[in-house]
């Protein structure tokens, strides 16, 4: 059996910093990621990242690519493409592609993605042929079409601008007449000309032949149906958090987040949560970089090793 100090389960942000401070603290630390490249949601920012403090970057990936370059030029230890097949978070213990390894301390930082509306035709169509997660990616698949983008926070009216300049309209769709979107951003939605708000209704289907033909919105609490038109749906329906593993073993919230105190401390002694799958207050790369220092600082406190 392998055994370290902490182990650190995801690769995104809040685990890439969780293990750098584990370093700094001389903790023997382990990082698990399950796909195939660390990075997390940073490989879904197909944006300018303005808001990391000492660095403006392209994009996410780019990010990603200097937080990974300080992990190797430190020769810190980290494994993709692990497949954790049983996990024991109180015996601080897990298989991972039939390895069996066990820790003193576990850093949770498995992060959220995005959610999705489980409606017929969401899996059918594939991004070429009408359902996207990311206008800033995809955009230029559909110009000069008519498209609907669904969510009511930051993602869904920032996706709903970028369309906008590409798109002769753009229908915004959204279950409530109150926006989470940050005022600003609204108000530039508001003001131009080619987006509509319709609010009120749930999507309920996406429709067509090869592509994307129609979306099906059924209305708030009448049930009464309509059909619109359209040759793209976007989904921003907000996120969902990567608890599966072991959400049965740990106290979240109503939504599934993992529950933790100032110290990223769960509800289980010497587990620690960081980044978006305890749902902190600011969703942001810096946030989920500070969070996997605090619960780093806090296991070597644990293990009286700082």
């Amino acid at each position: 059996m392998n055994n370290y100090d902490v182990m650190i389960i995801g690769g995104g942000p809040a685990g890439m910093s969780g293990l750098l401070w584990c370093n700094s603290l001389g903790l023997r630390a382990v990082l698990l990621e399950q796909t195939g490249e660390l990075g997390g949601q940073l490989l879904q920012m197909f944006h300018r990242v303005i808001d990391y403090p000492g660095l403006i970057t392209g994009s996410g990936r780019e990010l990603r690519d200097h937080f990974q370059a300080q992990l190797s030029e430190l020769q810190l230890s980290y494994r993709t493409g692990c497949t954790l097949e049983e996990i024991n978070l109180r015996d601080r213990t897990l298989l991972c592609n039939g390895d069996r390894l066990a820790s003193r301390a576990i850093i949770l930082a498995t992060g959220a993605r995005k959610r999705r509306l489980g409606i017929p035709g969401e899996d059918r169509f594939s991004i070429q042929n009408g359902v996207s997660f990311s206008a800033t990616r995809d955009h230029g698949l559909y110009a000069g079409k008519k498209v609907c983008v669904i969510g009511g926070g930051d993602s869904a009216v920032e996706n709903s601008l970028v369309l906008s300049r590409v798109c002769p309209h753009v229908t915004l769709i959204h279950r409530s007449d109150q926006f989470r979107a940050r005022p600003e951003w609204l108000r530039q939605a508001r003001e131009t000309p080619n987006i509509t708000f319709l609010t009120g209704v749930e999507a309920k289907a996406i429709e067509g032949g090869e592509h994307v033909e129609r979306l099906i919105v059924e209305e708030i609490p009448s049930r009464q149906q309509q059909i619109i038109a359209t040759q793209g749906v976007f989904i921003r329906a907000g996120t969902a958090p990567n608890t599966e593993s072991f959400r049965e073993q740990i106290e979240l919230d109503e939504a599934g987040y993992i529950k933790t105190n100032r110290r990223q401390q769960t509800s289980i002694e010497g587990v620690y949560a960081a980044g978006d799958v305890c749902r902190p207050v600011c969703l942001s790369v810096a946030t989920a970089a500070g969070q996997g220092a605090i619960a780093a600082k806090a296991a070597a406190l644990l293990l009286g090793l700082s």
